[in-house]
């Protein structure tokens, strides 16, 4: 199933940006992006959070900030499609565009930290609780908020978010087929050979000589840079495309795997669950199961 780009009417005359406090009987919503940020804090409910190739369980008090051009959407679990007027899905959602401040306003020296946290938004990003708890106030207030008053909320929170401890939830190579990026410096090259090369037996030498290392330069390198060894990170682009492929295509799971790279099958399945905690197959019929649920 291939994700469908919506198109998001986040300004208004009176607006910059989009803000809204909801509560439905559930929440479901098709395979998306659009080109604008969302930030959406659940006060109640509770499902299945899909965002790029990671499915995960959320429940009450989830803050997520997803990036433009990421796939996404939030599946309430059967419950909440019981008619029951005493439960209801509410959240609160806003979209906004990277300029909504103008084009250069997250550039100044003070929105260092918020462009960073911005930037790690195209893998999506999940914030703890305790951020969400501390956090949640503040974005109700903001519906209630007039004119400027909401900017500047909306500011304190994205800063607040910045310094708070949160995880990105895509992997490294599902969020790099929908960005495009424009850094060219050296661990970027590598990061992108990798993905254009995964099918292929890479060995740690083919990279260190792609890079102009020696293997213990480059090995020491890669690990200081992204805290994972090369083989984790090969491991994981892998298993990132294969997701992909799992969600967007009928070939067979043997296919997927030697398509990704992997020459066992075997060993696929083995890499594929202790990083995504399901098998191939098991993961397929979680993410089909929901579409068809919700259809």
């Amino acid at each position: 199933m291939e994700p469908q780009f919506l198109r998001k009417n986040t300004k208004t005359p009176e607006h910059s940006f989009y803000c809204r406090y909801a509560e439905v009987p559930y929440t479901y919503d098709q395979f998306h992006y659009h080109k604008e940020y969302e930030l959406l804090y659940i006060l109640q409910n509770n499902g299945t959070r899909f965002i790029g190739d990671s499915i995960e369980s959320f429940n009450d008090h989830d803050l997520v900030l997803v990036g433009p051009g990421l796939p996404h959407y939030w599946q309430s679990d059967v419950e909440y499609y019981q008619n029951n007027e005493d439960l209801k899905a509410k959240v609160i959602v806003i979209h906004f565009e990277k300029d909504f401040l103008g084009q250069d306003f997250f550039d100044i020296p003070e929105m260092n930290q918020v462009k960073i946290l911005l930037s790690k938004a195209n893998r999506g990003i999940h914030f703890s609780r305790d951020v969400a708890m501390i956090l949640g106030e503040k974005l109700l207030a903001i519906p209630e908020k007039t004119d400027w008053l909401q900017i500047t909320e909306l500011v304190s929170v994205l800063s607040m978010m910045a310094e708070g401890e949160y995880k990105t939830i895509a992997s490294e190579s599902f969020s790099n087929s929908y960005h495009q990026s424009n850094n060219e410096d050296r661990i970027t090259g590598i990061y992108n050979y990798l993905i254009q090369n995964h099918h292929d037996d890479l060995s740690l030498s083919d990279v260190a000589n792609f890079a102009n290392m020696n293997t213990s330069a480059f090995c020491r390198y890669f690990k200081k840079v992204t805290s994972k060894t090369f083989s984790d990170s090969l491991n994981d682009i892998r298993i990132g495309i294969a997701c992909k492929k799992l969600i967007n295509s009928d070939l067979s799971i043997a296919e997927i795997g030697y398509s990704c790279g992997y020459q066992s099958i075997s060993y696929f399945n083995r890499q594929f669950k202790k990083v995504k905690g399901y098998t191939p197959s098991d993961y397929r019929l979680k993410y089909l199961n929901n579409i068809k649920f919700s259809a």
